[in-house]
């Protein structure tokens, strides 16, 4: 077997080596576990509902108030994780960042009839 250094530092060889590993493991049936992290992002991925049609008044006004503290409009658009998030680094100033971010986004949408928009 003893591949020399020099075949790992060309990368069309490591690529050719990649592909011969990955064959190995077809063949001899081994499957590869997702690593936690990526499991628990599928998992958010899948809960994701798509866009919530929220109050646009009621959002900016929870944004400004006490959005930058605790995440209460991302918990009023029904999107919890990331009020988990607001809470979680609320202490940071992370929190305040994303909230101006929240209000820069929301601020320039038109409302509907009813004075909805979709987050």
């Amino acid at each position: 077997m003893g591949r020399s250094d020099r075949d790992l530092a060309d990368p069309k060889k490591m690529i050719a080596l990649e592909q011969e590993l990955a064959e190995l493991k077809e063949q001899y049936g081994i499957k590869e576990q997702p690593k936690w992290w990526m499991r628990v992002g599928d998992w958010l991925a899948e809960r994701q509902r798509g866009p919530k049609t929220v109050e646009r008044k009621k959002y900016i006004r929870l944004a400004l108030s006490c959005g930058w503290l605790c995440g209460a409009h991302r918990f009023y658009a029904g999107q919890k994780m990331l009020g988990v998030l607001y809470l979680l680094f609320c202490w940071t100033g992370i929190a305040f960042a994303m909230t101006l971010i929240d209000l820069m986004i929301v601020l320039p949408m038109q409302p509907d009839e009813n004075g909805m928009i979709q987050i």
